[in-house]
């Protein structure tokens, strides 16, 4: 599919992304404002406030991936540096969702970002090992321990080449090291918020919520075309997720910025539906009561039954 050369060319010649700007400071402003007031605010508001967050500043990472607001690419990661979520590091962020975007779609050998595990690998797992996959295929499983498999396999994958002798990342581990150490420094020191809260009503929910969105953004199809979704979503969760909810919009553009998003969505609603083979969800509303504790899909890569 052709984009359109002058839509592109407005977007190359931007010299403001005012939302963007605007937005970064709105976000860093409400996660300062949260956790030095986090006594005053009950438990309840504090989980849904610091989950969203966390969950906007990691959208608005993606969106640094992606060359906003500025042409420099190191600019961009900078403003969005500090790993409020704590386990990711963005630069491995930055290098994994890239190459999501060049690379076959769900094949775990090839995409970073995939959630299937390849079916001779599924048949070796025991049996407890193929139950957490399969819950972590449902709603509830991916909003409970969907981050803690997250976090642990990003460690495991870390430990596992440092153990081989291979220091490739080793830099970018440090530099992350830093990064953790200043924003616990600022939550525990400054805020004398204990670490268990952070935990619960930051790191954990802002890392569930963005799991929302990658729930189920990918399935697998023979057909490669058929395999990104397209979910309408509601106002927050479209603000939450920078309007990446419309992921098939997002990976024929990845060059539109999030507030041209929804404009060529209902440009190329009908075009996106018939080459995505109809794959699209009205909102999370549903794909959560759907899937709430039945997996959407087999954690195997090509999908078995849910019966296997």
């Amino acid at each position: 599919m052709q984009s359109s050369p002058s839509r592109d060319t407005e977007i190359l010649s931007a010299k403001i992304e005012w939302p963007t700007w605007i937005l970064l400071v709105v976000t860093y402003t409400a996660w300062i404002a949260l956790t030095l007031n986090w006594e005053s605010i009950p438990g309840w508001a504090i989980w849904i406030l610091g989950g969203y967050t966390t969950t906007l500043h990691s959208s608005l990472q993606h969106e640094a991936i992606h060359g906003h607001p500025t042409r420099n690419p190191r600019f961009n990661l900078a403003l969005v540096w500090p790993p409020l979520l704590l386990w990711l590091p963005v630069e491995f962020y930055h290098e994994n969702h890239l190459r999501h975007h060049r690379n076959e779609l769900t094949n775990p050998d090839l995409d970073p970002e995939s959630f299937f595990v390849k079916l001779e690998k599924w048949q070796k797992l025991p049996r407890w090992r193929q139950w957490i996959l399969l819950f972590n295929n449902t709603f509830a499983g991916r909003m409970l321990i969907g981050p803690w498999l997250a976090a642990g396999g990003t460690l495991q994958n870390e430990f596992t080449l440092l153990h081989k002798r291979d220091y490739s990342h080793a830099k970018a581990l440090i530099r992350h090291a830093i990064s953790v150490a200043a924003v616990l420094y600022w939550v525990l020191a400054v805020c004398n918020m204990p670490l268990y809260l952070y935990l619960l009503a930051f790191a954990w929910p802002g890392t569930s919520m963005m799991m929302t969105r990658s729930f189920l953004e990918h399935r697998y199809d023979p057909d490669e075309a058929h395999r990104t979704v397209l979910v309408d979503g509601c106002p927050l969760t479209r603000l939450l997720f920078l309007n990446n909810n419309y992921h098939w919009i997002h990976h024929h553009r990845p060059e539109l910025a999030w507030y041209r998003i929804p404009a060529a969505a209902r440009a190329q609603r009908e075009e996106a539906l018939e080459q995505n083979g109809n794959y699209a969800y009205p909102g999370y509303w549903t794909i959560a009561w759907r899937y709430l504790f039945r997996p959407w899909t087999h954690p195997a890569y090509p999908p078995q039954t849910l019966t296997a």
